[in-house]
Protein backbone atom coordinates (compact mmCIF):
# COMPACT_ATOMS: atom_id res chain seq x y z
CA UNK A 1 0.00 0.00 0.00
CA UNK A 2 1.71 3.16 -1.47
CA UNK A 3 2.09 6.41 1.50
CA UNK A 4 -1.34 7.80 0.17
CA UNK A 5 -3.43 4.95 -0.06
CA UNK A 6 -2.63 4.56 3.38
CA UNK A 7 -3.10 7.89 4.12
CA UNK A 8 -6.42 8.02 2.69
CA UNK A 9 -7.85 4.17 3.90
CA UNK A 10 -11.03 4.34 6.25
CA UNK A 11 -9.17 4.15 9.76
CA UNK A 12 -12.44 4.36 11.83
CA UNK A 13 -12.47 0.27 10.43
CA UNK A 14 -9.07 -0.09 11.02
CA UNK A 15 -9.50 1.33 14.94
CA UNK A 16 -12.56 -1.05 14.78
CA UNK A 17 -14.94 1.54 15.63
CA UNK A 18 -18.50 0.33 15.22
CA UNK A 19 -20.41 1.49 11.85
CA UNK A 20 -22.98 3.04 13.40
CA UNK A 21 -22.53 6.30 15.83
CA UNK A 22 -19.32 6.48 14.28
CA UNK A 23 -19.58 6.41 10.94
CA UNK A 24 -17.49 9.39 8.75
CA UNK A 25 -17.52 9.43 4.85
CA UNK A 26 -15.78 12.67 3.63
CA UNK A 27 -18.60 15.42 2.46
CA UNK A 28 -16.94 17.96 -0.07
CA UNK A 29 -18.39 21.71 -0.13
CA UNK A 30 -17.78 23.69 -2.85
CA UNK A 31 -19.62 27.01 -4.18
CA UNK A 32 -18.25 28.95 -7.23
CA UNK A 33 -15.77 27.56 -10.13
CA UNK A 34 -13.68 29.98 -11.94
CA UNK A 35 -11.46 30.57 -14.71
CA UNK A 36 -8.80 32.58 -12.65
CA UNK A 37 -8.51 33.27 -8.88
CA UNK A 38 -12.11 35.38 -7.95
CA UNK A 39 -12.25 37.55 -4.90
CA UNK A 40 -15.99 35.47 -4.53
CA UNK A 41 -15.92 33.47 -0.60
CA UNK A 42 -15.15 29.96 -1.21
CA UNK A 43 -14.33 30.12 -4.95
CA UNK A 44 -11.99 27.78 -6.56
CA UNK A 45 -10.18 27.78 -9.46
CA UNK A 46 -11.77 25.66 -12.30
CA UNK A 47 -8.27 23.79 -12.81
CA UNK A 48 -7.38 23.04 -9.18
CA UNK A 49 -10.99 21.38 -8.47
CA UNK A 50 -10.22 18.80 -11.89
CA UNK A 51 -7.40 17.98 -10.09
CA UNK A 52 -8.71 17.12 -6.89
CA UNK A 53 -11.25 15.11 -9.03
CA UNK A 54 -8.60 13.43 -10.95
CA UNK A 55 -6.95 12.40 -7.43
CA UNK A 56 -10.31 11.29 -6.30
CA UNK A 57 -10.33 9.39 -9.07
CA UNK A 58 -7.13 7.28 -9.25
CA UNK A 59 -7.46 6.46 -5.17
CA UNK A 60 -10.92 4.66 -6.07
CA UNK A 61 -13.23 7.27 -4.28
CA UNK A 62 -16.58 6.42 -5.51
CA UNK A 63 -19.21 9.42 -5.18
CA UNK A 64 -22.52 8.69 -3.01
CA UNK A 65 -25.19 11.40 -1.69
CA UNK A 66 -26.03 13.05 1.58
CA UNK A 67 -29.01 10.57 1.84
CA UNK A 68 -27.12 7.62 1.02
CA UNK A 69 -24.61 8.38 4.45
CA UNK A 70 -27.77 9.29 6.35
CA UNK A 71 -29.13 5.43 5.16
CA UNK A 72 -26.12 4.18 6.41
CA UNK A 73 -25.91 5.80 9.70
CA UNK A 74 -29.58 5.04 10.60
CA UNK A 75 -29.68 1.39 9.53
CA UNK A 76 -26.60 0.34 8.17
CA UNK A 77 -27.19 0.21 4.30
CA UNK A 78 -24.08 -0.64 2.15
CA UNK A 79 -22.02 1.88 0.73
CA UNK A 80 -19.12 1.90 -1.66
CA UNK A 81 -15.58 0.72 -0.27
CA UNK A 82 -14.23 4.06 -0.08
CA UNK A 83 -17.19 6.39 -0.18
CA UNK A 84 -17.37 10.35 -0.73
CA UNK A 85 -19.80 12.90 -1.16
CA UNK A 86 -19.65 16.20 -3.52
CA UNK A 87 -21.56 19.07 -2.29
CA UNK A 88 -22.18 22.68 -4.18
CA UNK A 89 -23.99 25.01 -2.16
CA UNK A 90 -26.09 27.70 -3.53
CA UNK A 91 -26.85 26.82 -6.78
CA UNK A 92 -24.41 29.01 -9.21
CA UNK A 93 -25.02 28.97 -13.28
CA UNK A 94 -21.12 27.26 -13.18
CA UNK A 95 -22.23 24.46 -11.22
CA UNK A 96 -23.81 23.66 -14.36
CA UNK A 97 -21.89 25.12 -16.98
CA UNK A 98 -18.39 24.27 -15.56
CA UNK A 99 -18.55 21.62 -12.52
CA UNK A 100 -21.11 19.21 -14.48
CA UNK A 101 -18.57 18.05 -17.77
CA UNK A 102 -15.98 17.86 -15.37
CA UNK A 103 -18.29 15.36 -12.89
CA UNK A 104 -19.18 13.53 -15.56
CA UNK A 105 -15.36 12.92 -17.21
CA UNK A 106 -14.86 11.10 -14.23
CA UNK A 107 -17.44 9.02 -13.46
CA UNK A 108 -18.55 11.71 -10.18
CA UNK A 109 -22.03 12.51 -9.04
CA UNK A 110 -22.84 15.62 -6.41
CA UNK A 111 -25.74 17.34 -5.04
CA UNK A 112 -26.34 20.57 -5.53
CA UNK A 113 -28.15 22.70 -2.65
CA UNK A 114 -30.54 25.82 -3.49
CA UNK A 115 -31.75 28.63 -2.47
CA UNK A 116 -35.32 28.37 -3.23
CA UNK A 117 -36.60 31.93 -3.54
CA UNK A 118 -33.30 33.03 -5.63
CA UNK A 119 -33.77 30.72 -8.60
CA UNK A 120 -33.20 32.16 -11.79
CA UNK A 121 -31.80 35.40 -10.24
CA UNK A 122 -28.65 36.91 -8.37
CA UNK A 123 -26.96 35.60 -5.04
CA UNK A 124 -27.33 38.19 -2.42
CA UNK A 125 -25.83 36.90 0.43
CA UNK A 126 -22.48 37.87 -1.29
CA UNK A 127 -20.83 39.53 -4.45
CA UNK A 128 -24.17 39.48 -7.37
CA UNK A 129 -23.85 36.00 -9.03
CA UNK A 130 -26.33 34.54 -11.50
CA UNK A 131 -27.86 31.41 -10.28
CA UNK A 132 -29.39 28.23 -12.17
CA UNK A 133 -32.69 28.75 -12.92
CA UNK A 134 -35.62 26.21 -12.98
CA UNK A 135 -34.55 24.84 -16.45
CA UNK A 136 -30.83 24.77 -15.55
CA UNK A 137 -31.82 23.08 -12.21
CA UNK A 138 -33.56 20.10 -14.30
CA UNK A 139 -30.29 20.14 -16.97
CA UNK A 140 -28.53 19.34 -13.42
CA UNK A 141 -31.15 16.64 -12.44
CA UNK A 142 -31.33 14.75 -15.41
CA UNK A 143 -27.97 14.20 -15.69
CA UNK A 144 -27.84 12.03 -12.77
CA UNK A 145 -27.06 14.70 -10.08
CA UNK A 146 -29.72 15.58 -6.78
CA UNK A 147 -30.82 18.70 -5.57
CA UNK A 148 -31.53 19.90 -2.34
CA UNK A 149 -33.00 22.63 -0.41
CA UNK A 150 -30.38 26.06 0.99
CA UNK A 151 -33.47 27.89 2.54
CA UNK A 152 -35.82 30.40 0.75
CA UNK A 153 -33.30 33.13 1.05
CA UNK A 154 -29.88 32.38 2.86
CA UNK A 155 -30.80 33.71 5.65
CA UNK A 156 -28.74 32.83 9.22
CA UNK A 157 -31.27 30.23 11.13
CA UNK A 158 -30.07 30.85 14.21
CA UNK A 159 -31.72 34.31 14.01
CA UNK A 160 -35.19 33.65 13.00
CA UNK A 161 -38.02 33.58 14.63
CA UNK A 162 -39.92 30.17 14.44
CA UNK A 163 -42.70 30.66 11.73
CA UNK A 164 -39.05 32.48 9.91
CA UNK A 165 -37.43 29.25 10.75
CA UNK A 166 -40.42 27.30 9.04
CA UNK A 167 -40.92 28.75 6.43
CA UNK A 168 -37.35 28.87 5.54
CA UNK A 169 -36.83 25.00 5.70
CA UNK A 170 -40.35 23.54 4.87
CA UNK A 171 -41.25 26.24 2.55
CA UNK A 172 -38.32 25.74 0.73
CA UNK A 173 -38.49 21.92 0.34
CA UNK A 174 -42.78 22.20 -0.73
CA UNK A 175 -41.26 25.31 -3.34
CA UNK A 176 -38.35 22.96 -4.90
CA UNK A 177 -40.72 20.16 -5.07
CA UNK A 178 -43.30 21.55 -6.64
CA UNK A 179 -41.34 23.50 -9.47
CA UNK A 180 -39.28 20.25 -9.94
CA UNK A 181 -41.90 17.19 -9.75
CA UNK A 182 -39.47 15.07 -7.25
CA UNK A 183 -39.05 14.54 -4.17
CA UNK A 184 -35.89 17.25 -1.96
CA UNK A 185 -34.29 14.61 0.49
CA UNK A 186 -31.85 16.69 1.74
CA UNK A 187 -31.01 20.53 3.36
CA UNK A 188 -27.73 22.43 3.68
CA UNK A 189 -27.52 24.91 6.61
CA UNK A 190 -26.94 28.50 5.40
CA UNK A 191 -23.50 29.49 6.59
CA UNK A 192 -23.34 25.72 8.08
CA UNK A 193 -24.98 27.60 11.06
CA UNK A 194 -27.63 25.81 12.89
CA UNK A 195 -28.06 24.19 16.34
CA UNK A 196 -30.68 21.79 17.92
CA UNK A 197 -33.46 24.19 16.76
CA UNK A 198 -32.34 24.25 13.80
CA UNK A 199 -31.51 20.24 13.26
CA UNK A 200 -35.15 19.49 14.63
CA UNK A 201 -36.89 22.06 12.44
CA UNK A 202 -35.01 19.94 9.08
CA UNK A 203 -35.96 16.92 10.82
CA UNK A 204 -39.70 17.88 11.22
CA UNK A 205 -40.45 19.35 7.41
CA UNK A 206 -39.35 15.98 6.10
CA UNK A 207 -35.99 15.65 4.67
CA UNK A 208 -33.74 12.52 5.51
CA UNK A 209 -30.57 14.38 5.82
CA UNK A 210 -28.68 17.38 6.58
CA UNK A 211 -25.29 18.69 5.84
CA UNK A 212 -23.18 21.69 8.34
CA UNK A 213 -20.40 22.50 8.63
CA UNK A 214 -17.02 20.67 9.54
CA UNK A 215 -17.93 20.27 13.50
CA UNK A 216 -18.65 16.62 14.48
CA UNK A 217 -22.19 15.93 15.38
CA UNK A 218 -23.58 12.40 15.63
CA UNK A 219 -26.79 13.36 13.75
CA UNK A 220 -28.24 12.80 10.48
CA UNK A 221 -29.31 16.28 10.41
CA UNK A 222 -26.10 17.64 10.51
CA UNK A 223 -23.69 15.20 8.67
CA UNK A 224 -19.79 17.03 8.42
CA UNK A 225 -18.81 18.93 5.56
CA UNK A 226 -15.36 20.49 4.89
CA UNK A 227 -14.60 23.23 2.63
CA UNK A 228 -12.49 21.98 -0.57
CA UNK A 229 -11.71 25.35 -1.81
CA UNK A 230 -8.02 24.72 -1.26
CA UNK A 231 -4.79 25.63 -3.53
CA UNK A 232 -2.95 23.03 -0.77
CA UNK A 233 -2.59 19.38 -1.95
CA UNK A 234 -1.69 18.04 1.36
CA UNK A 235 -4.73 19.96 3.48
CA UNK A 236 -6.83 18.51 0.72
CA UNK A 237 -5.88 14.66 1.66
CA UNK A 238 -5.88 15.87 5.01
CA UNK A 239 -9.79 16.28 4.94
CA UNK A 240 -10.18 13.03 3.27
CA UNK A 241 -9.78 11.43 6.34
CA UNK A 242 -12.97 10.46 7.79
CA UNK A 243 -11.91 11.14 11.00
CA UNK A 244 -10.90 14.84 10.10
CA UNK A 245 -13.63 16.62 11.77
CA UNK A 246 -13.01 15.37 14.95
CA UNK A 247 -9.33 16.21 14.52
CA UNK A 248 -10.57 19.51 13.41
CA UNK A 249 -12.66 20.13 16.80
CA UNK A 250 -9.97 18.73 18.85
CA UNK A 251 -7.27 21.42 17.07
CA UNK A 252 -10.23 24.10 17.81
CA UNK A 253 -10.39 23.37 21.57
CA UNK A 254 -6.30 23.66 21.76
CA UNK A 255 -6.29 26.90 20.29
CA UNK A 256 -8.96 27.74 22.93
CA UNK A 257 -7.12 26.66 25.76
CA UNK A 258 -3.96 28.14 24.85
CA UNK A 259 -5.71 31.34 24.17
CA UNK A 260 -6.42 30.99 27.81
CA UNK A 261 -3.26 30.23 28.78
CA UNK A 262 -3.77 26.92 29.81
CA UNK A 263 -0.87 25.41 26.91
CA UNK A 264 2.72 26.09 26.89
CA UNK A 265 4.10 27.35 24.28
Amino acid sequence: MSPIDWFVARPSRRLGWPRGRRLRVPILMYHRLTSHPDPHPCSMVVGRFRSQLKILHALGYRTVSPRDIARAFRCGSPLPARPISITFDDGYVDTLTVALPILKEFGFTAACFVVADRVGQFSDWTAAVSLMGWPEIREWLAAGMEVGSHSRTHRDLTLLSAVELQDEVMGSRKLLEDRLGCAIPTFAYPFTFQGPREREAVEAAGYEAACAGVQPHDSVFALARVEAASDSLSWFLAQLLPLYPELHHLYVLARRRRGRGSLPD
